[in-house]
């Protein structure tokens, strides 16, 4: 039942009203209730479960009853709601009503009331040792009124708010970015990872005729400052942001309580808290960040104006990286620049070698937060300097030189980064990534060009919202491209971004350089890759000049094979209206050799091609009847003008099939086409069952991870089943079992939140056309070549109707039905591999019916399984929505163009909201995805897609006429928090979860908060099918024994079964050698904990990087953390592959053409010899207890793991040689 309130005070919030209803509604009893109220409307409603609880209320206090309701002063009056009762509401209160008495069931502990501070003195600034005393600077202070300034130390974060002459201040400090509270009498003194988040909350009293929407600033203005508009004063110092983190935070209180207060906050054990005190240092010391960030500036230009970059330009880079991202203050850097400006002018011999950008850049590994407990020194000059001289020294004596030039070898180069914040902006790297075309070009001025990030402090993307302007700091970018970035001397200036980098908001900067005499610059660079200037559309200008920044891991030159090139016409339909080979050109099968013996290898060549070349971009497919080494292109393919033809650069080839899984939105369409809830639930329990099942034997666990790809290369699967042939569990080992752990807790949270269905009679592939024209309209051919995953052989689907689609997949009818026709034996078809082959007959082309889709480089998802094709009785007519002219601005594109357009599709990228939307939509309307307004989400998600190519954002007014309901569907819910503990041990955080229908605390919101009701769909049924934290507690995690070290009891093992050969190895494998082994591969390890992270000073752990999943707590990774993992996977398997090969010397028995030749019985021996003794050194753990690793507590342990793989290698190949080879006396 609904009641109807008015008079209700128009500020209140949601949240703010339950509140004051809460005592009226506990008076009588009421339990289950929940209320809505519009944003600065004077009414709301209230919804009771039963409608017995809401005819009491309105006895009570209706019209009619005994009592006022009284909020705020003011009267509220209530009568029953003349409106149609919201079925959805009435759900989510059902779940919550039902999510309650579960929750009843539980014992928690109250929470002893809450802990808040009025302040009267708030500042932050920096900590600094005079003499040997650690004290404490302020850089900015204010002073307000102790009833007015208040710390609130809510669930997740601490907020902090204070008045200034516009309104009021907010500071968000997320509990996981504090690093330490110090509690002294009165004070509390806050130690940060990161900048917090600050807002400006303007008083409507004040400015009436302004927004009263909370901005988000970019710092924080000064007591004293006064103006009349509480904006522009930001957007005067948005390009101001102070250079130099400052992330220290102190808060000073009369509070009577305060003390109270604070054992109420040490009691609720989640924040790490401490006693003692640091002291405010002397005035006449202190100095000021700003002009220490001059000061340094200035000491880095005499440097550079010195015989040019005599420092190098690297060391320069990572000492302004140290201070950018608060790891030193400035003048401590000052200072030690000066001492290795110093060395290098020093000619006097010396010094055996100078300091590298290698060794500044081990500091960050080993900085600490300064603290009571850390040595002075530890931060003076003298002492960084003669660590930089022992880092040198270690580098120089250690193996990781040879990886870096392994990395060149595989066609990466050193990128350097930054990333801007709202705050700050911090830089990273060098980090070895894939060549584009620009960095090819260019190979001995990569440091030239910078990779920029734009993103929020916490690396998350800055979404629209309605409650929050995030105004100034778009302005904020927007400064950083017109201006640039100015690093070591060099200014950094917009260069460009790809697609997927526009997405991803990220772009290219470069500065200036002379190459062969002649300046480089963004207009030479630009104006070499072609011709722009008769585009006059930014956003397709943008793209045109966004190819040449395609990642292109591989490069074929066109001369060095002879490779000839031609243009051919493009196919069309008998109209003229659609072009069937939009995007795919051909090549011959000589391309294809000399692809194979120059940028392949061994392995089988592919048959179809991702490619960018000149001004084209696309496809190129095997046509066999083409002769001699010749390359086709299509119209359709070549963008723009260009001359830079000289090499076929290539983005990806279709080496394998990719598995095929089902997504949210592909099952409601299929859902809405026929297709039964029971098939649905039979694929989603075979996935469970598979998952349930993986730590029941060690055959299932590698089997297991090795389809996940997790240590293939390694061997590690291999190593887990070795392990147990020895008698040894890999789950006594806390490292090893956490490695499968979050191996399967990713795949089941992605089976159950995302819907993430493996269907093994189906693949996905790249999409090439049939240029022989023997498939007829309504038919295709795939093939594939054969793999674990898949169900089947491509030759004997001959005949079969196939269900085919492409995502994301939004309209009904971006799923069609097809015949799938196997060609005969030796037809030209018949070559072709892993790809899916489409008609070049018929009315319209099919990729262009799926979701819009054409062959430059789309993968399709076709599904073969007849239970699920023959259930598809409503097959709907695809989408044809008109072709949108790009935005027009009628001249020549300029690079400020191309900067407005990416800072305004930062702005108003709507395609998350959109999509969600649709999912909530096409849950509650009866015609599923077929409604009209599903069908008109589906139109603007089109719309959006095309954005980043015509300019045209989607109508946000349009969007929002789409009403829905509040409620969202349960599938929708977020997954429960969970956390990595001593940087490898994963539980759920139950603590941070909200008590069902209970008051939600508003300080708490990082977003904003929704209520759930349970589907009745198939999405729904599948989500309340999984109870991860149940598997989770009953197959997955177990009990592990902490008495049993499995290391060991392997090395007895080894020791017992090869002693004999060990024994006749002379000399044994160098201990040095290996520690020094260990040394460079931990370092390489630290740099990507750092490197893969969201935040500038926050490690990932080294199981994310061992599992090549950066942890997301809340479950599910973001877009930027997706395509993150994918990278640190590749990452990690170089780092991991190099070490091997220097553990088992695989160096020393290297062909010419990089392949190993058949290794001799001693080489095999001294290997096995090498190996035992890397995991010796990998078990040293008092040894490597001393080793500091700056701000974290980290203790790797991923080396003798390697180490372990290499041994179990090695015993493998000894044991596959005759016996009478060995000599081996077996014992035991």
């Amino acid at each position: 039942m609904d009641v109807f309130l008015r008079n209700v005070p128009p500020h209140l919030t949601d949240q703010r009203l339950r509140e004051n209803l809460d005592p009226y509604i506990k008076d009588i009893g009421v339990e289950h209730w929940t209320c809505q109220k519009p944003r600065k409307k004077d009414f709301g409603t209230v919804t009771f479960l039963h409608e017995r609880d809401g005819q009491m209320f309105l006895q009570i206090y209706g019209a009619r009853g005994s009592h006022r309701l009284s909020i705020l002063n003011s009267r509220v009056l209530c009568q029953k709601s003349k409106e149609p009762l919201d079925t959805f509401r009435l759900a989510s209160l059902k779940k919550e009503a039902e999510e309650q008495s579960e929750a009843a069931h539980h014992t928690k502990e109250a929470e002893d009331g809450q802990c808040v501070l009025n302040f009267d003195h708030i500042s932050y600034g920096y900590l600094d040792y005079v003499g040997r005393d650690l004290s404490y600077y302020s850089h900015a202070d204010w002073h307000p009124r102790v009833s007015e300034a208040s710390a609130k130390f809510a669930k997740r974060q601490l907020v902090i708010t204070f008045p200034n002459s516009a309104g009021k201040f907010r500071i968000e400090m997320p509990y996981r970015i504090v690093e330490s509270i110090l509690v002294s009498p009165g004070t509390i003194t806050l130690t940060l990872w990161e900048p917090p988040r600050s807002f400006l909350m303007p008083d409507a009293s004040l400015y009436p005729q302004e927004s009263t929407v909370a901005r988000r600033l970019t710092g924080l203005l000064l007591d004293g400052d006064s103006y009349a508009d509480p904006v522009m004063p930001y957007i005067r110092r948005t390009a101001y942001a102070d250079p130099v983190m400052s992330l220290i935070y102190r808060i000073s209180t009369p509070q009577k309580d305060f003390e109270t207060t604070m054992q109420r906050l040490i009691k609720r054990d989640f924040l790490p808290i401490n006693r003692g005190s640091i002291p405010r240092g002397p005035p006449e010391r202190k100095l000021n960040l700003k002009q220490g960030w001059l000061n340094l500036k200035a000491k880095i230009q005499e440097i550079v104006k010195v015989r040019g970059y005599l420092v190098p330009f690297g060391i320069l880079y990572q000492a302004e990286a140290l201070v950018r991202n608060g790891f030193l203050l400035p003048w401590t850097v000052e200072a030690l620049l000066e001492k290795i400006f110093q060395s290098y002018k020093d000619e006097s011999g010396e010094r055996d070698y100078n300091i590298s950008p290698d060794a500044v850049r081990k500091l960050f590994s080993q900085i600490p937060f300064p603290s009571r407990e850390i040595d002075p020194s530890t931060f003076s000059p003298d002492a960084l300097f003669q660590l930089l001289g022992a880092n040198e020294a270690e580098i120089r004596g250690n193996l990781g030189k040879p990886f870096r030039t392994q990395s060149k070898g595989r066609n990466l180069v050193p990128v350097y980064r930054a990333t801007v914040t709202p705050t700050s902006i911090t830089l990273h790297g060098p980090d070895y990534e894939a060549k584009n075309r620009i960095l090819r070009r260019f190979p001995d001025h990569t440091d030239y060009f910078l990779r920029v990030q734009f993103c929020d402090e916490d690396g998350s993307d800055m979404f629209p919202s309605n409650d929050i302007s995030y105004e100034l700091v778009y302005n904020r970018f927007r400064i950083v491209f017109q201006k640039g970035i100015e690093i070591a001397s060099r200014i950094y200036n917009f260069l460009g971004f790809s697609h997927s980098s526009l997405r991803g908001h990220s772009a290219w900067f470069m500065a200036t350089f002379y190459e062969s005499d002649r300046l480089q610059s963004y207009f030479t660079v630009i104006s070499n890759l072609g011709k722009f200037d008769n585009i006059y559309s930014p956003a397709r200008c943008a793209a045109r000049i966004g190819q040449a920044f395609s990642e292109t891991p591989m490069a074929l030159s066109l001369a060095e094979h002879d490779i000839q090139h031609m243009e051919i016409p493009d196919i069309h339909s008998q109209d003229g209206s659609r072009v069937f080979s939009d995007g795919v050109g051909t090549i011959s099968p000589g391309v294809i050799e000399a692809m194979q013996s120059s940028i392949i290898g061994s392995q089988k060549a592919p048959t179809c091609f991702q490619i960018r070349w000149g001004a084209a971009k696309g496809m190129l497919a095997l046509d066999p009847c083409l002769k001699g080494r010749l390359m086709c292109v299509r119209p359709s393919m070549i963008k723009f003008e260009s001359s830079d033809i000289a090499d076929l650069e290539i983005c990806d080839m279709a080496s394998t099939p990719t598995p095929l899984f089902l997504n949210q939105q592909t099952i409601k369409i299929l859902e809405d086409m026929g297709v039964s809830h029971e098939w649905f639930l039979e694929h989603q329990h075979r996935a469970i069952m598979s998952l349930q099942h993986v730590t029941e034997s060690i055959a299932n666990t590698a089997k297991f991870m090795a389809r996940q790809d997790i240590g293939h290369g390694l061997g590690f699967p291999r190593f887990l089943t070795s392990l147990f042939a020895l008698g040894i569990n890999y789950r006594d080992d806390g490292f090893l079992a956490s490695v499968v752990e979050a191996t399967i807790l990713r795949e089941l949270r992605l089976l159950k939140h995302k819907a993430r269905i493996p269907i093994h009679q189906g693949v996905k592939l790249f999409g090439i056309l049939d240029e022989t024209g023997y498939l007829q309209e309504g038919e295709i051919y795939i093939a594939f070549d054969e793999a674990t995953f898949i169900r089947g052989c491509s030759t004997n689907l001959d005949n079969m109707r196939m269900i085919v689609t492409r995502s994301p997949a939004l309209h009904p009818g971006d799923i069609q039905l097809a015949v799938n026709m196997v060609p005969p034996n030796h037809h030209p078809l018949r070559q072709l591999r892993n790809c899916v082959v489409f008609s070049q007959h018929g009315e319209r082309d099919l990729p262009s019916c799926l979701s819009g889709g054409d062959l430059d480089g789309d993968e399709f998802e076709v599904i073969w399984d007849s239970s699920a094709v023959d259930q598809c009785q409503s097959i709907f007519a695809p989408a044809d929505y008109p072709r949108v002219k790009p935005l027009d601005i009628g001249r020549t594109v300029t690079r400020d163009d191309m900067t407005e357009f990416f800072i305004k599709f930062m702005e108003t990228d709507q395609l998350g909201r959109i999509a969600t939307k649709h999912k909530i939509l096409a849950d509650q309307r009866d015609a599923g995805t077929w409604d009209p307004d599903c069908l008109k989400l589906a139109e603007m998600h089109s719309a959006g897609v095309d954005y980043s190519k015509t300019g045209i954002p989607v109508d946000i007014g349009e969007f929002r006429k789409i009403k829905m309901s509040l409620y969202r569907p349960d599938f929708l819910a977020p997954a429960p928090p969970t956390v990595i503990h001593d940087r490898s041990e994963i539980s759920f955080d139950d603590k941070a979860n909200d008590p069902p229908g209970g008051n939600r605390d508003e300080d708490d919101n990082a977003g904003p908060v929704y209520k759930y009701y349970r589907s009745d769909k198939i999405l729904g049924k599948l989500f309340r099918a999984i109870d991860e934290k149940k598997i989770w507690a009953e197959n997955v995690k177990v009990a592990r024994s902490d008495t049993i070290d499995i290391w060991t009891r392997l090395l007895t093992v080894v020791k017992r079964q090869f002693k004999p050969i060990l024994e006749s190895i002379f000399p044994p494998t160098s201990y040095n050698e290996a520690r020094k082994l260990r040394t460079a591969y931990e370092d390489a390890i630290w740099n990507l904990t750092l490197e893969y992270s969201d935040y500038a000073t926050m490690t990932i752990t080294e199981l994310e990087v061992f599992t090549g999943t950066v942890f997301n707590r809340s479950g599910i990774q973001t877009r930027r953390q997706r395509d993150k993992s994918v990278r640190l996977k590749d990452d990690f398997n170089n780092v991991a592959q190099w070490a091997e090969s220097m553990i088992r010397r695989l160096q020393d028995t290297a062909a010419e053409d990089g392949s190993q030749r058949e290794r001799t019985v001693e080489e095999i021996k001294r290997a096995l010899s090498s190996s035992i003794t890397c995991l010796k050194v990998g078990c040293e753990e008092e040894r490597w207890a001393q080793a500091q690793w700056g701000r974290t507590e980290a203790k790797f342990q991923s080396f003798k793991v390697i180490a372990a793989c290499c041994v179990v290698k090695e015993m493998g190949a000894l044991e596959r040689l005759p016996a009478k080879s060995l000599q081996i006396r077996r014992r035991g």
